[in-house]
């Protein structure tokens, strides 16, 4: 029996350490797991008072001990979201991610962080999952149509809002966002359906159905275009928009007869005040100068209000502007005269007559007109110093013109009128320019885009001066996209982003690009060399040489 006694009195003895042991390592756990939470109250409360550093070293302490703690890895991210070192925060933030993919808070917290380091294509990412984790929440969706746009995914976005419109069809803004990514995005019939819809369910219906029938021309359904502006002026005869897009669908379909038929009837409204139909007539003046199109159409409209109106000094002043643009600068300069006769006052006149005499070099005529001007208009110092700065810029005195902006582009007054600062800026530019001094017309150039942010030819010329530096070329190819989108028909704009191309190596694209530029102006010669060195580039040197050829001798004359 003592074998058993001893076995059991063993048992026991192990029974007992058994529980000493346990006790011990129970007792252990509770200090350390105390340890642990007062030493996160302590890195928390260092992250309350700002002291971020602080708050990381403790941390990275407890990280030591719980690597697979997502809360922990989650503190340190947003501290180092604090200190500004966003890599950082963005590697813990992962890390958490990792550790609870499923976590909605986390999710969104490094999608956020992904947007704001600039890396939307991770964002969009994110933010999809974070959608497909709460769906139908429309929040959660809306973030993700504008990361796409961020991403520069536009066709996703769409179909981001439209399934917000799906699980909302009353969302107006939804709606409103899938119509203009869907003109953006040149889903023209998708966008007419789209604005029908919104015409049937909206108060305010005049915008829209202006909107329905630009849509209408974008697709060459101009019957129903011409349909909808008619419509538009029956309801408002005085709604002057209408009247320009129903003109211009007349112009689009060559229906001459219709045109003059519409333009009597726009120019025998008494309601309509001189000064827009003055307007009107300005626009079409300013779209003849891009699209030829218009040419005849601007004539006609500028010839029938000169009939109507033969003594008003602005409507000379409107005719002239157009002469000049056709090089009638004789005519445009008897016209001028008669108009200043008739108002002295107006200083506009006196910059279109010199202008005029711009066209014919009469260069000491236009001295002597800015000295005139100087005494009629004492009060109009910065503006005179600018009408002065254009005299200097025609002579080639490209340093004085220079020297006479800067002093211009710091007078108090300068920034008052938006248009006076573009045009001083602008002619500093061209100086600056032509005395090969880039960095400076770089500087102007952008100076004037944050003004002015939609001036296409300030897109293409700062867009065509970083190329030639080969400076920031994707920067260059943006803003010559823009500006070819904008006027799609201008052949220096597309002559720009041709030659963006041939410095960026895609050949081939050059020589699209610049073949439509020369198709569209064949006679300037910066066009043909520039096609001439993309043809070099392409193992072609018998048209290179044809072009140059075609180029010199248009610089000959």
């Amino acid at each position: 029996m003592l074998t058993t006694v001893l076995l059991f009195s063993s048992l026991a003895l192990a029974a007992c350490s058994s529980r000493s042991i346990l006790s011990e390592n129970t007792a252990v756990r509770d200090s350390s797991a105390e340890s642990s939470q007062q030493a996160f109250v302590d890195a928390s409360l260092k992250n309350i008072k700002g002291d971020h550093r602080g708050a990381i070293q403790g941390y990275l302490k407890l990280l030591k001990k719980q690597p697979e703690n997502a809360a922990i890895n989650y503190a340190i991210s947003k501290n180092f979201v604090g200190l500004g070192m966003l890599d950082s925060a963005r590697y813990y933030s992962e890390k958490t991610l990792q550790l609870e993919p499923s976590n909605t808070y986390y999710l969104k917290y490094l999608a956020v962080l992904s947007h704001r380091m600039n890396d939307f294509s991770r964002a969009s990412v994110l933010f999809r999952k974070l959608a497909d984790l709460e769906p139908g929440n429309i929040d959660n969706l809306s973030l993700l149509a504008l990361e796409y746009l961020s991403a520069d995914q536009p066709e996703k976005s769409l179909e981001v809002f439209q399934e917000i419109l799906r699980l909302d069809p009353k969302n107006k803004a939804a709606r409103a966002q899938v119509l203009l990514m869907e003109i953006q995005l040149s889903h023209y019939k998708d966008a007419i359906g789209t604005l029908s819809s919104l015409i049937d369910k909206s108060d305010g219906q005049e915008k829209l159905r202006l909107t329905l029938g630009e849509l209408y021309i974008q697709t060459a359904q101009y019957e129903l275009a011409y349909k909808t502006f008619r419509e538009l002026i029956m309801d408002n005869p005085d709604f002057i928009p209408a009247w320009l897009s129903l003109l211009e669908v007349s112009v689009k379909k060559k229906e001459n007869t219709v045109f003059a038929n519409d333009l009597d009837q726009f120019f025998s409204r008494g309601k309509i005040p001189l000064k827009q139909k003055i307007d009107l007539a300005n626009l079409f003046l300013v779209r003849s100068s891009r699209d030829t199109t218009f040419t005849a159409p601007a004539r006609t409209m500028i010839s029938v209000i000169s009939r109507l109106y033969p003594s008003n000094s602005e409507v000379l002043m409107l005719s002239a502007r157009f002469r000049i643009q056709q090089k009638e600068a004789v005519a445009a300069e008897q016209e001028l005269r008669r108009a200043l006769i008739l108002n002295s006052e107006d200083i506009d006149i006196w910059e279109e007559l010199i202008s005029s005499l711009f066209v014919q070099k009469k260069f000491t005529e236009a001295r002597e007109l800015v000295y005139r001007i100087k005494k009629h208009f004492p009060a109009l110092k910065t503006r005179n110093m600018v009408i002065e700065s254009e005299v200097l810029f025609q002579t080639g005195r490209y340093k004085n013109c220079a020297s006479l902006l800067e002093k211009a582009l710091v007078q108090k007054d300068i920034r008052k009128e938006k248009w006076l600062f573009v045009q001083a800026a602008t002619i500093l530019a061209f100086c600056y320019d032509r005395l090969d001094m880039p960095d400076k017309s770089i500087a102007i150039y952008e100076k004037i885009l944050e003004v002015d942010p939609g001036n296409n030819l300030m897109m293409n010329n700062l867009a065509y001066v970083l190329a030639l530096q080969g400076k920031e070329l994707q920067k260059a190819k943006e803003l010559a996209l823009k500006a070819v989108r904008a006027e799609p028909e201008n052949a220096s704009f597309i002559d720009t982003l041709g030659w963006i191309y041939y410095m960026q190596g895609e050949y081939e694209r050059a020589r699209e690009e610049l073949e439509k530029a020369a198709a569209l102006n064949g006679n300037e010669p910066e066009i043909l060399d520039h096609l001439a060195d993309v043809y070099e580039k392409l193992g072609n040197p018998q048209k290179a040489r044809e072009l140059k050829e075609i180029a010199a001798k248009l610089r000959a004359g």
